[in-house]
């Protein structure tokens, strides 16, 4: 799956618009706060699917906001 250049700014702004922590955000997730924390600063620039649905889950949103649009 082709996620968005900006994945990472982009759930860091969802979560905290929600007032989450990184530390919440893995507890609610079950994603580990490193994957959390790598993802967030570009170093996962492509994160495992099932990783990604359990944070849009945990942030209640879509993972079609994430995902990159075209070919």
């Amino acid at each position: 799956m082709n996620w968005i250049d900006n994945l990472g700014e982009e759930i860091k702004k969802e979560r905290k618009s929600w007032g989450m922590s990184k530390k919440r955000l893995a507890r609610n997730s079950h994603v580990s706060i490193f994957t959390i924390e790598d993802i967030e600063n570009g170093i996962i620039k492509n994160p495992d699917l099932f990783d990604m649905l359990n944070i849009c889950e945990a942030l209640d949103s879509s993972i079609y906001f994430y995902v990159k649009k075209g070919n």
